[in-house]
Formats: structure tokens, C-alpha cells, sequence
């Protein structure tokens, strides 16, 4: 049986691959997740999420590495990781440590919230 600590490794890898259509398996069809890149608001359901990361890997690189991951519940993980954000042609454009929880449900992300570093 596969932990929620291991989808979220495996989604965070595939993120670090800017490889959106590659994400669908691991986000649920129902999830809602905030809107990082443009409005702040939140997004609802598995194609606006990926519509989302789409656009943010048409401009942005991004390369997170997980500090700690803290079971929070059985459906949800409370991390703190390491934002590298670099534009297309490579600068630097946000380098900084958040704390995030991930919610899950069925096995799959259904959800984060931004805890601090944001």
C-alpha cells in the first residue's frame, strides 16, 4: 500500500519535471487548491488545478525539495519545503521555505493549504 507521504514524493518530483498533464494521477478530480501564480483565489476541481500548474510551467521552473513532512491526520500532511523558482531563461525569481499542508482523499492531493512562506 502506497503512503501519503510517498504520493506526495512522487507528485513533488513530477512537479520539480514541469510536467502538468503528468500530474493528473496524483490530484483528486475534486480538489481545491489556491491559486499561487495570479489571483489568490481558490481553484476548484482536478482540471482547474492543472490548468493552473499549465501556466505556471509555461514561465516559471520551479524546484522544491521537502525539509520535513509531519502526518498532520490520516488524510493529511503538514511539509516544509525549499521554493526554487527560476524564469524560463534562468533567473532567479523566488528562492524561500513554506509550510504547506497537503490533504488527501482516495489517495490522491485534494487540497493545500498555505501555512506560512507564501
Amino acid at each position: 500500500m502506497t503512503t501519503l507521504r510517498e504520493v506526495l514524493e512522487e507528485a513533488f518530483a513530477v512537479f520539480n519535471s514541469c510536467e502538468a498533464a503528468e500530474l493528473r494521477r496524483f490530484i483528486h478530480p475534486d480538489a481545491t487548491w489556491p491559486n499561487t501564480l495570479e489571483t489568490g483565489e481558490t481553484l476548484i476541481g482536478q482540471n482547474a488545478v492543472l490548468a493552473h500548474f499549465a501556466r505556471l510551467f509555461a514561465t516559471l521552473r520551479p524546484n522544491i525539495h521537502l525539509i520535513e513532512v509531519i502526518e498532520e491526520t490520516d488524510q493529511s500532511l503538514t511539509v516544509e519545503a525549499q521554493y526554487a523558482v527560476e524564469t524560463e531563461d534562468g533567473q532567479v525569481w523566488s528562492d524561500t521555505r513554506a509550510r504547506l499542508t497537503y490533504h488527501f482523499r482516495d489517495g490522491l492531493l485534494s487540497g493545500m493549504t498555505i501555512l506560512s512562506g507564501f
